[in-house]
């Protein structure tokens, strides 16, 4: 509360060294402060902006941080994904590779059908057929008469007579069986099929056979080579009406007495089927007859049934 001061009092001094002491005081006491805010903030600056020296760039700092780690994590798991798939595509493909070069596999748990029907095809044929043919052609060359042979070839009342005059006391020397179908296939020639069959002297013959209404019948006549007439016979005897024989044709470069212009004629060599005899013939070049005959580039001999 203000007083005016009246006579009786006694003023005091007017000079107050305290109080202007006092604000130089307080002055020089934060004076210090702000010199060392100063000097804290110099030695977070030496510290190159620790985390205690600017909370703003703690902050800063920190989601800076925050967005290289999610980088970071993001990019690895990216990697991984990526390897992932590449793995699992290679893991497929040789999957695929195995499973390609891989022949099936049947479970062995599965039934048999033993009278199952096999469908027709060409495969189920063959096997039927030489099935069939390998236990004929055994009996036919273990044969040892004409009486054992007849039951076996076809057109057996034709081919008797043949027989008799082919063995002329009815014996047979059997050639025996080494092997059978020595080739691994056989030929077939419409209605008949040809098989290589190698005889007790190892000796590599073709065996004809035929689908005769009493079954599977072997040709006696192209496995012996049989002809009409001897060789031997068929030169010496010159005979004017035609034989039948069985020859193997292969084309030569022979050119004689009425046959010797070759733009004209083509010269074939004729053998007995066991290769003992042979004549020379000639087909006009050009004709139908020289078509039929010529073999083709790959082949060097032919058989033929010929009227000579």
């Amino acid at each position: 509360m203000l007083r005016i001061p009246t006579t009786d009092d006694t003023p005091p001094p007017l000079l107050a060294p305290l109080r202007r002491t006092a604000p130089e005081e307080i002055v020089t006491e934060e004076a210090p402060k702000k010199s060392k805010k100063r000097r804290r903030g110099k030695k977070g600056a030496d510290n190159n902006q620790s985390w205690e020296a600017n909370p703003k760039t703690r902050v800063r700092h920190g989601e800076g941080a925050k967005m290289r780690l999610f980088l970071i994590g993001g990019g690895i798991l990216l990697a991984l994904v990526l390897a992932g798939v590449v793995i699992s595509m290679k893991a497929g493909s040789r999957a695929a590779a195995r499973a390609e070069n891989t022949p099936l596999e049947i479970p062995s748990a599965l039934p048999v059908l033993e009278n199952a029907a096999v469908p027709p095809s060409v495969e189920a044929s063959e096997v039927e057929f030489l099935a069939k043919a390998e236990p004929l052609a055994r009996m036919f060359l273990a044969a040892t008469t004409v009486e054992e042979l007849l039951p076996l070839v076809r057109d057996p009342k034709v081919v008797e007579s043949r027989m008799r005059q082919f063995y002329p006391e009815g014996k047979i020397d059997p050639a025996g069986i080494s092997k059978f179908n020595a080739s691994g296939e056989s030929s077939p020639q419409g209605r008949f099929k040809s098989v290589e069959v190698m005889t007790g002297n190892f000796d590599n013959k073709s065996m004809v056979f035929a689908d005769e209404e009493g079954g599977l019948k072997i040709d006696w006549e192209s496995w012996v080579g049989w002809s009409e007439m001897p060789w031997d016979e068929f030169r010496s005897a010159k005979p004017d009406s035609s034989k039948v024989f069985r020859v193997t044709l292969s084309p030569v470069e022979y050119y004689n007495f009425d046959f010797l212009d070759e733009s004209k004629w083509q010269s074939y060599q004729l053998s007995s089927p066991d290769q003992e005899h042979a004549i020379y013939g000639y087909v006009e070049r050009g004709s139908v007859m020289e078509k039929r005959f010529r073999p083709a580039p790959d082949v060097k001999t032919v058989p033929f049934m010929l009227k000579l």
